[in-house]
């Protein structure tokens, strides 16, 4: 299995793969429809930012795209070493948005009500092949 740069497109897609591959990835897509933009931002040698966005609709459709000016219904952004983190498991993410070391823009009160549905897209978030550039 080859790894994906992150951030890119590539690595997006595959990321979108792995929620697809889910168990569970038909609840997923009817309990968390809509746009969901990742954003990484400079440091760590990382020349920032890099937008993409996960768009899931029912029946099991995880699409990944570009970010373009297309709204989207919860941002997440974060400094290129703190997804790092989050990638290989050192940093966790609810702590990293407790601490502020996270960006969450959108509608929160719509993803605590379906908190546990998005538990499966944290998981896979480490499941992707990953190489580091920078």
């Amino acid at each position: 299995m080859s790894e994906h740069p992150f951030p890119s497109i590539e690595w997006m897609e595959a990321y979108a793969d792995a929620v697809a591959a889910h168990p569970d990835a038909e609840a997923l897509s009817r309990g968390l429809e809509g746009r969901y933009r990742f954003t990484i931002t400079s440091g760590g040698g990382f020349e920032g930012p890099a937008s993409y966005d996960l768009v899931v609709a029912p029946p099991s459709t995880f699409a990944a795209e570009e970010a373009t000016g297309d709204a989207a219904d919860l941002a997440v952004t974060a400094d290129y070493p703190r997804w790092r983190g989050l990638l290989t498991g050192r940093a966790d993410f609810v702590m990293s948005f407790l601490m502020r070391k996270i960006k969450i823009d959108g509608d929160l009160s719509a993803v605590r009500s379906r908190l546990q549905d998005a538990k499966p897209l944290l998981d896979c978030l480490k499941q992707v092949p990953t190489r580091y550039p920078h």
